[in-house]
């Protein structure tokens, strides 16, 4: 989840990784290895996408004047970064034959998960989402994601989030 030289605020550095992985083996375990070759084939695009979202940001962070200008501008690049994930995400669960309703909000969590992470946001809110997604009601993943997501979108807008170990 997180690429090794930045670190993410918190007490217990592990916890998060090993609810990430819970998580999608939990969900490969109920839902079939298609949901597994899934998440797996959206590794790459979730990779690649960040590193453009991250890169994006950074360029914006650079040609800001003022914080609140660097705000309102990251947020419509968080939302395109994460549109362009979902579509990944969504050909990934076509290829591997995976529940689009299941695979996609679970790709996306893990996503917004790493996002977070590597930006250095604190790791409660992103290990308590990824605890929720363990929960085996169906709407626990769309829950968790939707938590997650007002998260990112106040986390990754402060330009804190964008500045260079």
């Amino acid at each position: 989840l997180v690429w090794p030289g930045r670190v993410a605020g918190g007490r217990f550095p592990a916890t998060a990784h090993l609810l990430a992985a819970a998580a999608a083996g939990w969900a490969a375990h109920r839902h079939g290895p298609a949901l597994g070759a899934a998440l797996a084939l959206a590794v790459a695009p979730g990779h690649l996408t960040a590193a453009l979202y991250a890169a994006r940001a950074r360029r914006r962070l650079a040609g800001s004047r003022a914080l609140d200008e660097f705000g309102a501008g990251a947020r419509p690049l968080l939302a395109g970064a994460l549109l362009l994930f979902t579509a990944a995400a969504t050909g990934a669960a076509a290829l591997a034959g995976a529940g689009r309703a299941t695979a996609v909000p679970l790709a996306v969590l893990l996503f917004l998960a790493r996002l977070l992470l590597r930006h250095g946001a604190h790791r409660a809110p992103v290990a308590a989402a990824l605890a929720l997604a363990l929960v085996p009601a169906p709407a626990a993943v769309y829950a968790a994601v939707a938590a997650l997501l007002v998260h990112a979108f106040l986390a990754l807008s402060r330009a804190s989030a964008h500045a260079r170990p």
